[in-house]
């Protein structure tokens, strides 16, 4: 069925700011080192400047993912995403992983990072994307309670869906993802975890790939990309990444959009697909 009557494939340049939070969020001891620290610091100051010239090329509209930490410790930065008009979307405050934290300390991280996001921006975001794409046992609920439009984290399908429970509608769009177009598969390193790091030809090969199959079935399809300014920052895959949207930009039936503007068609175009959040819940 198609959703959104008219168009073809949905395509959301997506971008997670996690400054050094990637790292201190996995070990704390990282927090002592300043050179493994510096790659945090490369996103939003070298990485960030690249992502919106780039766009600004384009006249294309994305949506930021951004910690709680990185607009309070990078405001400037961060202010220029606003006000280049791009979509500011919750992660957390230090990109706390749902799974591995407990209850009380996940919905204080929560709450935070949408107080730094607020101020920001003068409203709250709309959407949510979990650090690590994983949810906790209260991760959902959080959403609910705080009226979270969308959320931008599972894999289970190309069209966009709204959540229910018990067979009822949550009003929680889902805008499903993929490790397979998310930068970080490819380009993230550490000496102690990451893979090796791709050149980025076989990368565009993959990403041109998938984007090919999913525009040939079409019907309304959504072609979420996931990068980070740390990674996809670098000079050579910014030029990588422009050599994808020219590509693809001007072929009819694509329409790139922001994640809160695709939900709202969504609801306006009272798409009927649905997912029940319950299966997923632990198996005993």
């Amino acid at each position: 069925m198609n959703d959104i009557r008219g168009d073809k494939l949905y395509v959301a340049l997506t971008f997670d700011i996690d400054g050094e939070t990637l790292w201190t969020s996995r070990d704390k001891i990282n927090r002592i080192g300043p050179v493994l620290l510096s790659q945090g610091y490369y996103g939003p100051e070298t990485g960030v400047p690249r992502i919106l010239k780039l766009l600004k090329a384009h006249n294309l509209p994305a949506t930021f993912f951004i910690t709680g930490y990185a607009a309070d410790t990078y405001p400037d930065i961060c202010k220029t995403i606003v006000d280049a008009g791009h979509e500011i979307g919750h992660h957390n405050y230090a990109h706390e992983w749902p799974p591995r934290t407990a209850p009380a300390e996940e919905r204080a991280a929560f709450e935070k990072g949408l107080d730094s996001l607020t101020r920001l921006t003068g409203k709250q975001p709309e959407g949510y994307r979990a650090p690590g794409w994983e949810f906790s046992d209260i991760t959902f609920d959080l959403l609910k309670e705080f009226g979270m439009a969308y959320s931008s984290n599972m894999m289970d399908d190309e069209f966009a869906y709204q959540h229910t429970e018990g067979g009822q509608p949550t009003g929680i769009w889902e805008l499903p993802c993929s490790w397979i177009l998310d930068d970080a598969a490819f380009f993230m390193y550490g000496l102690t975890y990451g893979p090796p790091q791709y050149p980025t030809g076989p990368v565009l090969d993959l990403w041109n790939s998938e984007f090919d199959g999913m525009y040939a079935e079409g019907d309304g399809r959504v072609y979420v990309l996931t990068m980070h300014p740390q990674f996809i920052g670098r000079s050579s895959r910014i030029a990588m990444l422009n050599e994808f949207i020219t590509r693809i930009k001007d072929k009819p039936g694509v329409v790139f959009t922001g994640c809160g503007d695709y939900v709202r068609k969504l609801r306006q175009a009272d798409s009927p697909r649905r997912r029940d959040y319950d299966r997923r819940k632990k198996p005993v």
